[in-house]
């Protein structure tokens, strides 16, 4: 903005220096001192930043073109009003007031009698106006730019007050679910697996006492102890069981942390489902599942110019169907790279095999035979 007000002001200049030079029998020599005095003048008023000292040069230069006007030559005039409109912006509810000052130079104007000199005077009045309306509305937009760049600043540093409290949350709830977790594990085994075992403890010192005495009590009682043992393996395998996650569980989470992690550092928005009976996808097509997803995911981020990945598993009958699927440019004719090849390699351990299809966008689907074993405890 304040280079556009420069440039128009060196235009009006540039007339002004044409017309004077050529307007006067007799330029003096002083004359380019002049107007090299109002450039410097108005070059410290554009780097001042402090309100009243460029109010102060304003109205200095107003003084000094006026006097130049009177002197020197009334071609001088024609530089006032962008000075008046600058002092008038600074002015705030009060700047109809100092537009008043436009009207000074017409004495200047009509006492050297220059009908044209009005009439130029006139235009360039007009040019101020339009330079002051133009910057004026500039300024307000930027204002307002501005504002909202402070309300985005505010919101994102609400946001990242409330992501920080919530990761402080999170951190807090998962330390006291774990604690509340070890308490109760401790408790079980405590109230379960202790109160067995002394049990089966008493049983054996009272068998050691007695085995020589009476032999068929020392008997009786080490079975008991054997009794009470096994009960107490079985609590601790029973326990085990139920803290352990079952293995569709295990494998359907890894693969969606896989894609939702892939997401975050890719800037893809992604997608996971999955249909069917989960528990018979046993360790190993959860293994090369994973493998072939994250193959295809890698070459989607890399070739496809995509921005959506859905990623699909599903359990068939006797077929487990995986499918990654983007929105990428696609290709008519695939040529199998070494990714691709490494997919079929894997899948085809297993009996299964590889599909890829790029006609609407790209895919991969890997589909595995069911040898019909389910997955153990």
């Amino acid at each position: 903005m304040e280079q556009w007000n420069i440039g128009n002001k060196l235009v009006v200049l540039l007339f002004v220096v044409a017309l004077t030079y050529f307007t006067i029998d007799q330029p003096s020599r002083w004359l380019i001192f002049y107007f090299l005095v109002y450039v410097a003048v108005n070059l410290v008023i554009q780097i001042i930043r402090s309100r009243y000292i460029r109010q102060f040069l304003i109205w200095l230069t107003i003084a000094y073109l006026l006097v130049c006007s009177i002197y020197i030559g009334p071609s001088f005039i024609l530089l006032l009003p962008f000075n008046i409109f600058e002092l008038a912006a600074d002015q705030g509810r009060r700047r109809r007031g100092y537009l008043l000052l436009l009207l000074l130079p017409l004495w200047v104007v009509h006492k050297s009698d220059g009908v044209t000199l009005l009439l130029q005077y006139g235009l360039i009045v007009l040019l101020s106006l339009f330079n002051y309306l133009l910057l004026g509305r500039l300024c307000t937009k930027v204002n307002k730019q501005e504002e909202q760049l402070d309300q985005l600043r505010h919101s994102q540093d609400q946001l990242r007050r409330k992501l920080h409290e919530n990761e402080e949350f999170i951190r807090v709830s998962e330390y006291t679910y774990k604690l509340e977790e070890r308490n109760r594990l401790s408790q079980e085994i405590h109230d379960g697996v202790g109160h067995s075992m002394t049990g089966s403890l008493i049983q054996m010192e009272a068998a050691k006492r007695v085995l020589h005495a009476e032999p068929a009590s020392a008997e009786q009682l080490l079975q008991n102890a054997i009794g009470i043992s096994k009960e107490a393996i079985e609590q601790i395998r029973h326990t085990l069981k139920n803290m352990k996650p079952t293995l569709q569980q295990l494998g359907i989470q890894r693969l969606k942390t896989l894609v939702e992690a892939f997401g975050s550092q890719s800037g893809l928005v992604t997608s996971v489902v999955h249909s069917g009976d989960l528990e018979l996808i046993t360790p190993l097509h959860w293994k090369i599942i994973h493998e072939n997803v994250t193959e295809a995911l890698t070459n989607t981020a890399k070739y496809a110019e995509a921005t959506i990945v859905h990623v699909e598993i599903r359990v068939l009958g006797k077929m487990i169907k995986a499918v990654v699927h983007d929105n990428g440019r696609g290709k008519d004719k695939i040529v199998k790279g070494l990714g691709l090849i490494g997919m079929e390699e894997r899948t085809a351990a297993v009996n299964g095999t590889i599909i890829a299809d790029g006609a609407k966008g790209f895919s991969v689907t890997t589909l595995i035979p069911i040898t019909g074993e389910t997955p153990q405890d």
